[in-house]
């Protein structure tokens, strides 16, 4: 999808977007933006001068595990250039090729948290933040086009602010909804962040503030494709914290994720675990903290299929059929099903919960 600086979905692309997955010319329009707009695109107007190009490419099977190549060639047909330029005066395109490269995307928890903030406030049009969020803003110092210099004692506030709001929004997705609308199933630990509001997390009278802040404080933009139900075509991501029992996951423990026949996933289907506090992927000795139906994992003799998660290999199990955890760190399991068949939406596929157990396990 793109979206503009705050990840708000400007538009999907590809299958759930206008070209329909047949590719096409995008054409990105700065705020405030008043004159012709040429053919032949598909134009929107972000409400920040900075925006996201954020998209997955699917992967296929290959010999012995996911074949990347078909999808490292449709992502380098990618080309970013300014409306007007001939063809001889664009840049080349680059794809540094990132994967095993560590990376600290993660927002600030100290005082440049604010100081970012500053920046952004100062580079991007006043019409980008409500009014009423400047006024906020201004009562903490911090005015476009005027320098931000807090004294000691507001600069302590911030930055003890900063760091104390994530552990609150954290507090606040380990207590769950009272209301249970969350819950993807009747008796079972799988959440949606969604849950029946839309993309951009409005409710029929109100924007569900508390929602929104635990989404981006572990997952990065949301898009109408995610949140929709779109049979065949969009994605979907059940996740668990917690077991079957209702305990927290957590990493010293080795647990059974058993997945009936018929995963209702027409592209593929993932299982990944992530660091619940911030989204991130736990570093173990495995490349990546995940297993999809290309590593081939072995299933069982009526075709369902188990997943371990645990600090080792659990005895008698195929090593594709495990994804490793770190000892004393709790761990969110997430089920992604691209290509979410009718199965999923009528619910008459579901995955088991987390079952935590001990000692040897053997194939059922």
């Amino acid at each position: 999808m793109f979206t503009d600086f705050y990840q708000r979905t400007l538009t999907d692309v590809g299958a759930a977007g206008p070209d329909r997955g047949q590719g096409g010319l995008y054409l990105l329009l700065p705020p405030g933006h008043q004159g012709p707009i040429p053919g032949g695109y598909y134009a929107f107007q972000s409400s920040t001068y900075n925006a996201f190009l954020f998209f997955r490419t699917v992967l296929t099977e290959g010999a012995d595990g996911p074949d990347t190549r078909g999808a490292v060639a449709a992502a380098e047909q990618t080309r970013v250039y300014p409306l007007g330029s001939v063809e001889k005066e664009r840049k080349k395109m680059q794809f540094p090729n990132a994967s095993n490269v560590p990376l600290n995307m993660m927002y600030p928890t100290d005082f440049s948290y604010w100081e970012k903030l500053k920046t952004f406030v100062d580079y991007e049009p006043v019409e980008a933040i409500a009014a009423e969020v400047r006024g906020m803003l201004a009562s903490i110092g911090i005015i476009k086009g005027v320098p931000f210099n807090p004294d000691a004692a507001t600069r302590e506030a911030l930055t003890r602010a900063v760091a104390d709001a994530p552990k609150m929004i954290y507090a606040k997705r380990v207590a769950g909804r009272a209301d249970g609308r969350d819950l993807y199933y009747p008796g079972r630990q799988y959440l949606s962040i969604w849950f029946g509001i839309t993309a951009d997390w409005y409710a029929p009278t109100y924007l569900d503030v508390d929602t929104r802040a635990a989404y981006f404080q572990f997952a990065y933009s949301s898009a109408p494709a995610m949140a929709n139900d779109t049979i065949n075509q969009g994605s979907k991501y059940p996740f668990a914290m917690r077991d079957k029992d209702g305990n927290l996951l957590d990493g010293s423990n080795t647990y059974k994720l058993h997945l009936p026949e018929g995963i209702p996933a027409k592209l593929y289907w993932a299982v990944t675990i992530y660091n619940p506090v911030d989204g991130t992927m736990p570093q173990t000795d495995q490349p990546f903290p995940s297993r999809n139906q290309f590593d081939r994992p072995p299933s069982n003799a009526d075709g369902s299929l188990d997943i371990y998660f645990g600090p080792t290999k659990p005895d008698g199990i195929d090593a594709k059929n495990w994804i490793q955890t770190l000892r004393g760190k709790a761990f969110i399991a997430a089920l992604r099903l691209y290509g979410s068949a009718t199965e999923f939406y009528d619910q008459t596929w579901k995955p088991d919960d987390l079952v935590k157990i001990s000692g040897a396990v053997g194939p059922r």
